[in-house]
């Protein structure tokens, strides 16, 4: 039984993680930055935003390098709660003190919090939403759970056997009685459906989150533009909400340390499609046009 409950436990943690890589990934992977340093690891940069909620960019003057890295307040702050000094801190060990003039602080969200926080709690949902998805598939299957006299036990145990062999035909003794044996346990009510329609409505509210535009309706239902407009009001707010620090933070450190770079840096907010996917697109609604015209 001890086994049973470890197995699940692990279960139960790998699907929590395997959704929190998926959510980190996305929520990382939504915003470019163009003419960005080669040096700099955006990826890394983008994962630091996301868990610390913030990172500064400074010159290293013997590296002769920009560099972007995550920090720790050491001094007092301001009269708007913003650090006057900072320790930064590489992976290596690399560390140095700098002064207020000396960084400019790149934030995740107007609100300077980590978003990783919320992420793990919508990580969190899917994966019990996903592992009671596959106790309820289980669960379907025949009742485990069967009540008779101790000479049938062996007798039973053959028939449920061969029912779980998925035989065509099962064969038993003429002197088995059915009527001293009861089934106890049922199979559970199938509800793997509305647990996936719960999954959607969770994933939706994480890619609002992010600010990803997503619609669900019927695809019978026609929406009108300014509807669908409506509905992702809150998509764009978390959008700008996002995007709005990252574009002031390129423009101060374009303004500070222009000179070091080839050109200015410009943030984008993901919002394409890889030319391949485009093409399918094109070629699918041009399908759908050629099909009507013959109808």
């Amino acid at each position: 039984m001890k086994k049973k409950l470890i197995n699940s436990q692990l279960s139960n943690y790998l699907t929590y993680k395997m959704y929190l890589r998926q959510m980190v990934t996305l929520a990382q992977n939504v915003y470019v930055f163009r003419n960005m340093p080669n040096n700099i690891d955006m990826s890394y940069v983008n994962k630091q935003l996301l868990i610390k909620g913030a990172v500064a960019f400074f010159y290293d003057e013997v590296m002769k390098e920009l560099l972007a890295l995550p920090f720790s307040n050491v001094g007092k702050l301001d009269v708007y709660g913003r650090p006057t000094s900072i320790q930064v801190i590489g992976k290596n060990g690399y560390t140095r003190a700098l002064k207020k003039d000396e960084y400019v602080i790149m934030y995740d969200n107007m609100g300077k919090y980590p978003l990783y926080v919320d992420i793990c709690q919508y990580a969190e949902r899917m994966g019990q939403i996903e592992r009671t998805t596959d106790i309820n598939v289980h669960n379907q299957k025949t009742a485990r759970f069967w009540k008779t006299s101790a000479d049938k036990e062996k007798t039973i145990k053959d028939l449920v056997n061969n029912v779980d062999g998925y035989n065509e035909t099962v064969i038993t003794y003429d002197n088995i009685l059915t009527d001293d044996t009861e089934i106890v346990l049922q199979p559970a009510p199938f509800v793997t459906d509305k647990l996936d329609d719960h999954k959607d409505r969770i994933w939706n509210e994480f890619l609002r989150l992010i600010g990803i535009s997503n619609i669900s309706f019927n695809k019978k239902e026609r929406l009108i533009q300014d509807e669908i407009r409506i509905s992702q009001g809150g998509t764009i707010a978390s959008r700008y909400n996002r995007f709005e620090t990252r574009y002031k933070a390129i423009e101060e450190i374009n303004k500070k340390f222009g000179h070091l770079l080839e050109d200015e840096i410009i943030v984008e907010y993901y919002d394409g499609l890889p030319t391949s996917l485009e093409n399918d697109s094109i070629m699918e609604s041009e399908s759908e046009e050629i099909g009507s015209d013959i109808e």
